[in-house]
């Protein structure tokens, strides 16, 4: 499976639940429009003390599906309005590796 990973800091000044809220409410409606798209999952921080206020995955069959997805207009808008909603943004291109299933 190949995903892609990113990591999301609020905007100063913004409370975590508002932030937590925009993602799963705004921002989760575009990255669920990807074509290709396998599987979709928000992690949210638990604490407002962390480096990142969460971690999503977008998992992808192919890496070809995930290597093109930020070229196409769905990716952008997704890619734009991730930037657009944090203070800092880190995106990942990787493949997985299990360790312990079940």
């Amino acid at each position: 499976m190949y995903k892609v990973v990113g990591l999301l800091k609020r905007p100063e000044g913004m409370e975590i639940e508002d932030f937590h809220r925009w993602w799963l409410e705004e921002h989760a409606e575009k990255v669920k429009q990807w074509p290709g798209l396998v599987r979709y999952c928000i992690n949210l921080s638990t604490t407002d003390d962390q480096v990142y206020d969460g971690a999503a995955e977008v998992w992808f069959e192919k890496r070809e599906q995930m290597d093109a997805v930020f070229s196409k207009p769905e990716g952008q808008r997704a890619r734009q309005s991730a930037t657009d909603g944090s203070r800092e943004i880190v995106i990942l291109l990787t493949e997985e590796h299990v360790m312990v299933d079940g």
